[in-house]
């Protein structure tokens, strides 16, 4: 994932209108053949998977993961690396309040988080017998799991630390998530984890990629499509309040 490391002098004098939003679109298209780079590494892994033919559910597996590290440990890494270059330090003497600078820091990088995945996306579609429904039911709920993720990682670089700690306890933190979203055992008919699976995130993700797939998800759309939106929220709560943690006065 592409993410802020040194930014041109110029777009950190000059304010722009969103903030951090617009930051890291600028630093992006600034950066095409990095942007490029990027769109096909998950290519490398979808394409193969999908003529191979590999079972629905093992598939669904890996483009999740992909997708979580893509998200969070990009936004992880970002923010350690903006307060060792001293840009958390400048943001932190803005008079845009701290929550708002790091939802709209969230929110652009979940963007180009949803470009790098475009592609995979669309060969998804292409070689799946994925129907409408799923087809839109799966970029819900990308778009929506990686304004997650984002959030998970901004909040994990909280406990600071340089980019080598936030990104060991970002796998940490990731890890059991994915677990009790039924990503590598399933979801089981009953019991504490068939409820932890129900409002997990990356369980909703996992189960948009199985239809996607032309297989047979444990939520139908409907409760992948809440769950996930459900999920946006809360994150965005998180992100509220850590943000005066992670953008503050040094």
């Amino acid at each position: 994932m592409i993410r802020i490391t040194a930014m041109p002098t110029a777009l950190l004098r000059r304010p722009l209108p969103g903030g951090m939003f617009w930051r890291e679109l600028l630093v992006t298209a600034t950066r095409p053949r990095s942007l490029v780079i990027k769109m096909t590494f998950p290519l490398v892994l979808t394409v193969p998977l999908l003529l191979g033919q590999a079972p629905t559910f093992w598939s669904g597996m890996l483009l999740t993961v992909l997708s979580a590290m893509i998200g969070a440990v990009g936004a992880g890494m970002a923010a350690a690396r903006a307060r060792e270059s001293g840009l958390l330090a400048r943001l932190a003497l803005t008079p845009r309040p701290a929550w708002r600078v790091l939802t709209a820091w969230v929110a652009g990088g979940a963007l180009i988080d949803l470009l790098q995945l475009l592609p995979a996306y669309v060969v998804i579609v292409a070689l799946s017998p994925t129907t409408s429904t799923s087809a839109i039911v799966l970029v819900v709920t990308i778009a929506a799991i990686l304004v997650v993720t984002n959030s998970l990682g901004f909040a994990v670089s909280a406990l600071g630390g340089g980019a080598g700690e936030v990104l060991l306890d970002t796998v940490v933190l990731l890890a059991p998530l994915l677990f009790l979203g039924g990503l590598f055992s399933g979801v089981p008919a009953g019991g504490w984890r068939a409820i932890a699976a129900r409002v997990d995130p990356f369980a909703a993700l996992h189960a948009a990629f199985i239809s996607a797939l032309g297989g047979n998800p444990a939520l139908d759309d409907g409760g992948i499509v809440v769950l996930a939106l459900l999920s946006v929220v809360v994150a965005l709560v998180l992100v509220a309040l850590v943000a005066p943690v992670v953008v503050r006065r040094r």
